[in-house]
């Protein structure tokens, strides 16, 4: 296999079929993560007064009250999330409940991790020694989507914890993620999926294969529709949600949709009813939302609508 005898650690790997290809990534990445967790909890233990484990699986360990109060104001702890070990840290006695819920979602959480970054390699691996770029491009792109928008969907999950309302929780992530984490705020996270959703457009309608020539017109046609009915959905989407919750949610749910409905539109109303009712915390809500997000539908299939009109005329 080119690529494993390319990168020579992995060439052991050679004839393996690409199902176990991506549960030996899968471990891999699980291994690095979790080890990592175990590392940062093993140095910053000499830090902190209370320490308490749950080794059942899977296993916890919190460490909460530190000897000496940090110089400078930090967030009332973090999680390192791991699906068999998860570390938490606790550093505001008032932020427990917000912390807990993190531990609680720690391993759906570092399922995605872990599975977006098997896909990654095993995407890899199909298209350079199969040649096949769709069959694992859609959900190496679910996933990335998925990774992008979940820790909004936990961080409302903990703020709903100490009774924070959602436009509040939301202030407080992107105050969070800009001043302390230095991650993706909201709009940031909306625009990197706007523009993986138009780049994988682009690829099905342009170049669906590596051997063949690359159709550019396709690409600019199928890219470019995606980019323009994206934008007018996202901003229909806000406007609703302003006038049904009270405030705009829709590249939240527009992003949702997208992470289920490059493998099937209605896994996208699915995913988009599951990512508000996290959000959301209500059923109700929920469904109400992921029927706003079905209009999304149309960023789906219009660009190849208009792909094969031009053909036509």
């Amino acid at each position: 296999m080119m690529l494993l005898v390319a990168f020579g650690v992995f060439s052991f790997m050679a004839g393996w079929s690409l199902p176990l290809v991506f549960l030996f990534f899968f471990l891999f990445w699980a291994l690095v993560y979790e080890a990592y967790g175990a590392s940062a909890l093993f140095l910053l233990k000499r830090f902190f007064e209370g320490f308490r484990c749950r080794l059942r699986p899977p296993a916890v360990c919190i460490l909460y009250k530190p000897k000496k109060p940090p110089e400078v104001p930090v967030l009332g702890g973090f999680v390192f999330p791991g699906l068999f070990f998860t570390a938490a840290f606790i550093i505001d006695e008032k932020s427990w409940q917000h912390e807990l819920q993190h531990v609680r979602d720690a391993p759906l959480g570092a399922v995605i991790r872990y599975v977006r970054h098997a896909l990654f390699f095993t995407w890899f691996v199909a298209m350079i020694v199969l040649k096949t770029v769709l069959t694992w491009l859609a959900p190496l792109l679910s996933a990335t989507v998925l990774t992008a928008i979940l820790p909004y969907a936990m961080e409302s999950r903990a703020y709903r914890r100490e009774g924070v309302p959602l436009p509040a929780a939301l202030e407080y992530i992107d105050a969070g993620r800009t001043s302390f984490i230095g991650g993706l705020t909201r709009n940031h996270t909306f625009y990197l999926v706007l523009i993986l959703w138009a780049g994988y457009q682009a690829v099905i309608y342009g170049q669906p294969h590596p051997d063949l020539t690359p159709n550019y017109a396709a690409m600019a046609v199928a890219g470019g529709s995606a980019l323009v009915f994206a934008l007018v959905l996202r901003w229909a989407l806000g406007v609703f949600t302003r006038r049904l919750f009270g405030i705009d949610v829709g590249d939240f749910l527009f992003s949702s949709f997208i992470a289920g409905a490059v493998l099937h539109p209605l896994l996208g109303v699915f995913t988009s009813f599951l990512f508000s009712w996290a959000m959301f915390g209500k059923a109700k809500d929920a469904a109400a939302a992921a029927a706003l997000a079905a209009l999304s539908l149309f960023a789906v299939m219009l660009p190849g609508l208009v792909w094969m009109l031009m053909l036509l005329l």
